[in-house]
């Protein structure tokens, strides 16, 4: 008897779980992907990402079902291009950043909004920002609008740490903020998270929790690997993800998500 692969959700983290970094999706994937998806399997992304950031994605992967975008702030279809169940961060974020690129002159920060993307940033700060943000979306705060999905604060990692003891003794009322890479620090709002985002997908598309799986490699992936019904480190993730998961696959290069659906696929 075949499996029954349409009542499954596979929820992805994006760098370095589907896509290896300044790499392409392993051919493995791919086929797997289309293979699952053709059976009936949903398979989309919760990532840090904005849908305008995914366009390529959404085509290469045949996504037909909705997505978790800037880590569950909101959900996209991009199918029918709706933005779906929103959250912002307060409006007293503009202030707040004003007071961090004061404080920290050397810094970039990103502001994503729902049809956009702006980059504030300092004369001391554009070298780093060329190297991890596209330049021409730099701009004066006071020129965007208010309502943002996600702050992120780019710093070169030897100073990170300054960065966090900064925001720890200057807390922003109602957000929260998590370290997604060595130079980057998101700012959410309260209750935005990839868990929350996964178990939105889950509603959206009338699948039981217990029957979605989410994989993802680092810690930023954690309340989405917590609130899957069965969780999946990356071989080369960090130990910590691998050590709290309830599977571990291969290596992202190798093709992690490819391994992941064989198995859905043997069940």
């Amino acid at each position: 008897m075949q499996n029954d692969l349409s009542r499954y959700l596979i929820v992805t983290d994006i760098d370095d779980t589907l896509l290896p970094h300044k790499g392409e999706i392993p051919q493995r994937n791919l086929e797997a992907i289309y293979r699952f998806q053709q059976k009936g399997g949903k398979f989309t992304f919760a990532t840090g990402r904005s849908h305008y950031h995914c366009t390529q994605l959404y085509r290469d992967l045949k996504i037909n079902v909705p997505s978790a975008q800037n880590n569950g702030a909101y959900i996209y279809d991009c199918t029918t291009q709706t933005v779906m169940e929103r959250t912002f961060l307060p409006r007293t974020a503009n202030a707040y950043v004003k007071e961090a690129c004061k404080a920290f002159p050397d810094m970039a920060v990103g502001v994503s909004m729902e049809d956009d993307f702006k980059v504030i940033s300092s004369l001391e700060s554009l070298q780093l920002q060329k190297e991890r943000i596209d330049s021409r979306l730099l701009c004066k705060i006071d020129e965007i609008g208010q309502d943002w999905f996600k702050m992120l604060f780019v710093r070169a990692p030897e100073k990170m740490d300054e960065l966090h003891k900064w925001m720890d003794e200057h807390p922003l009322e109602g957000t929260y903020y998590t370290h997604s890479s060595a130079v980057f620090c998101e700012i959410m709002a309260n209750g935005v998270d990839k868990g929350e985002g996964l178990r939105k997908l889950a509603r959206v598309m009338n699948v039981d929790i217990q029957n979605t799986f989410a994989i993802g490699d680092f810690y930023n992936d954690i309340d989405m690997l917590k609130a899957a019904g069965t969780s999946v480190a990356v071989g080369d993730g960090s130990q910590d993800i691998i050590d709290m998961c309830d599977m571990v696959v291969g290596p992202c290069a190798k093709g992690a998500v490819a391994d992941l659906i064989e198995y859905i696929e043997r069940l």
